[in-house]
């Protein structure tokens, strides 16, 4: 998904050229007028390699609308609710490395149906004023939204009730999810309206029943390093709503996960109550550090 990317879109494009044999599609969403900057990089990303696929709303589109409309290309051109869908943002990067160290020797990857794939990342710090410039041979950090001691594969309602607990800075960029998970969001209601607490909520689609992460990073993130993702204004406070109703849906159709959702949700609830109140701050995000990747 592309918006404003410009010097940042170009590394994500580098980086997608340098791995374009991992993945049997690659499409390019951008959301811009059709003579925007990021729509001539996209063109010329295609011209290079044809077997690019360039779509474009026309117009800005907010997240949420833009996510709907590269749903539904997919969906009108061939893509089957079972394909797998490598989620990357315009100023991150495919990490190859990682990929290999993951696919079968026929080069295909050995994804369990029913679940959803949700890090490790290897992270880059960078200002929003300017790009990272330091020595791409140096190893990054690799954090994760699992417990830094593991397992790294837990049943659905644990980890979103972990991530809920304790804020953990996660990333749709590099995850790896079916394209039923993206379906369903989509076509739920109420319609989720912005991007936050969105991998919990592809997380939690009705036939998803582990969250698991990769043995390494499989994309490096340009994060912002005061990022807190704890202190959500009243915009975020909506996502929680939408949040509460998908995994009280979620815990309808798996009665095994009712407790640990119950338990999770209630627990949230009560500590914004008592944030609002002026008793007691939101708890700040945990950066968790697994160790260190290789470029």
């Amino acid at each position: 998904m592309v918006w404003r990317g410009g010097e940042r879109f170009e590394r994500a494009l580098r980086s997608i050229h340098a791995s374009r044999h991992h993945f049997s599609r690659v499409v390019l969403s951008v959301t811009s007028e059709p003579d925007s900057v990021d729509m001539r990089l996209a063109q010329v990303a295609q011209t290079t390699d044809p077997s690019i696929e360039v779509i474009c709303t026309g117009q800005e589109l907010p997240t949420m609308e833009h996510q709907g409309f590269w749903i539904d290309y997919l969906v009108t051109s061939g893509a089957r609710p079972s394909d797998w869908v490598y989620w990357l943002a315009y100023d991150d990067e495919v990490r190859p490395r990682g990929i290999e160290a993951i696919a079968s020797q026929d080069g295909s990857w050995p994804l369990q149906p029913g679940t959803a794939y949700f890090g490790p990342w290897a992270m880059r710090h960078e200002q929003p004023d300017r790009m990272w410039a330091g020595y791409p041979s140096e190893p990054l950090e690799s954090w994760t939204s699992f417990s830094s001691a593991g397992p790294t594969r837990l049943p659905v309602a644990q980890w979103i009730a972990e991530q809920l607990r304790q804020p953990t800075y996660m990333q749709m960029s590099g995850s790896v999810n079916e394209l039923r998970s993206f379906l369903d969001l989509k076509e739920s209601r109420p319609r989720k309206r912005g991007p936050m607490r969105i991998e919990m909520a592809v997380a939690a689609a009705p036939h998803v029943t582990c969250v698991e992460e990769f043995s390494e990073p499989v994309s490096i993130i340009y994060g912002r390093s005061n990022s807190d993702r704890a202190s959500y204004g009243s915009a975020a406070r909506t996502e929680d709503v939408q949040l509460a109703i998908r995994l009280a849906r979620y815990g309808a159709g798996h009665p095994s996960a009712l407790p640990t959702i119950t338990r999770a949700l209630a627990s949230t609830g009560l500590q914004g109550l008592r944030a609002a109140a002026g008793r007691r701050s939101l708890p700040s995000e945990e950066w968790r550090v697994r160790g260190s990747a290789e470029p």
